[in-house]
Parts: C-alpha cells; structure tokens; sequence
C-alpha cells in the first residue's frame, strides 16, 4: 500500500512539473510545487521509518515465539511445544511413530556436589550431543529439570532401539567443566504408536514405564512391556 500510495505520489509530482515547463511559473505554483517536494521527502521519511518499525516487530514477534516454543538453556523444544508436535503426529495418519522418554542418571548427584552451574552445563552439553544423535526428522524436546523426550516419525521399535543406542553411547564420554569430570548415563523408555498407545497420555505415560524399568533394571533402554504398570515400577525402584 505504501509503495501504491508513493508511485501515485511520484506520478502527480512529475505531471505537475510537467505542466510548469512551458508557461511562466507564478508564485502560487512555486508554493505548490515546493508543497510537493516536502510532502514527497515526508512519505520517503515515513516509508523508511515504517520498514524499520515493521521489522523490529517481526523480529520480536519471532523471538517471543522461540521463546513460548524453546527452552531456554538448551534450545530444545520445550513441552508445550512437544505436546503440540505430538498431537500433529496423532493427526498426520501415519502408520507408526516411536516416542522415546530420556531421564538423566547420576544428575542431581551432579547438582548437589557441584552446584546448579554445573548441571546447567551437563544438561547444554547433553542436549547437544542428543540432538547430534538422532535422525534430522526426529523432535528433541527438555520436558523439564533432567527429562527429555524425542518423537521418531516413521520409526518403530527396533529402529528406535538403534537410536538409543546411539544416544547412549554419545553419553559415555564424560563432561569437563570447571576443572571436573562429570559422568553421566541415561535411561530410555520407548513406546511405539500405536501398540503401545493410541493418544499422548496413553503413549508418554507406556514411554515412562519402559523408562522407569530400564533405570530398575540398568539396561539404559527399554521397550514397553503391557504386564508392567507405572505404580509397579516405580514401587520398586522406591
């Protein structure tokens, strides 16, 4: 609309000028094409102070939307925006999709001897490192403190079982920081749409009983098993 309103601005002016060039130009016309000569130097200072004006508030738009979607020490995803990406999973029809539910072992051990600065920089490290992990298509998400998840679209099981094999060989090498070592592992529970669940309660919840058995049982990664029940999981691990 600007560049509309600019191009019929520059039109007149020049038909304006054109009118002037073959009689004597009286004062009233001098006053009026000096009237058009500010007005056209106004729209060029407005157009130009409306490009800028437009284009901070793009890029504060995007910034507030990476931030509502992001987690902010990782870069993750975070869970409002997992979710959102799972239920596009439920609704793109696919045949099968796999979602993985990551807790980190020995993490608060990390936080209690050396601080919250170190675990901030374990859990940058392994954010990086998981992302360096899995397929380019897969969702890396931190669902919050020392969770994570990752949606595999088109994966099953056994495919899955690869990449969290992947992911946890990624994690052997310990972290320096600080002047320290730290070490740390993961367990991983893997639930498979639609097998082992045909909404996202019913797929993260079967993810966190594999996850949970997987941590019993020291094993890193587990597939879910039907027999097992979240409350038995985790009344044995207490």
């Amino acid at each position: 609309m600007l560049v509309g309103m600019i191009g019929m601005f520059i039109l007149g002016y020049i038909g304006f000028i054109y009118m002037l060039v073959d009689h004597m130009v009286s004062m009233l016309e001098l006053v009026v094409a000096a009237i058009f000569c500010g007005g056209g130097a106004f729209v060029f200072v407005i157009t130009c102070m409306s490009r800028q004006t437009i284009g901070d508030l793009m890029r504060t738009l995007k910034d507030n939307y990476y931030q509502a979607h992001h987690d902010s020490l990782t870069g993750l995803d975070n869970r409002h925006q997992f979710y959102l990406d799972l239920e596009k999973m439920f609704g793109s029809q696919a045949p099968y999709f796999c979602c993985m539910m990551l807790d980190l072992n020995k993490f608060k051990l990390i936080n209690d001897n050396y601080g919250h600065s170190y675990g901030d920089h374990v859990l940058k490290v392994v954010a990086e490192r998981l992302i360096n992990s899995v397929p380019e298509d897969a969702i890396t998400a931190r669902l919050g403190g020392d969770e994570l998840a990752v949606l595999l679209p088109g994966y099953d099981s056994d495919m899955a079982i690869r990449i969290a094999q992947t992911i946890q060989q990624s994690l052997l090498t310990p972290i320096e920081y600080e002047g320290a070592t730290l070490s740390i592992g993961v367990s991983i529970g893997i639930s498979q749409y639609p097998t082992d669940g045909h909404d996202k309660t019913s797929l993260m919840i079967n993810a966190d009983i594999a996850m949970y058995q997987a941590k019993r049982n020291d094993s890193h990664y587990q597939i879910y098993q039907p027999e097992l029940s979240l409350d038995s999981v985790v009344g044995h691990e207490q």
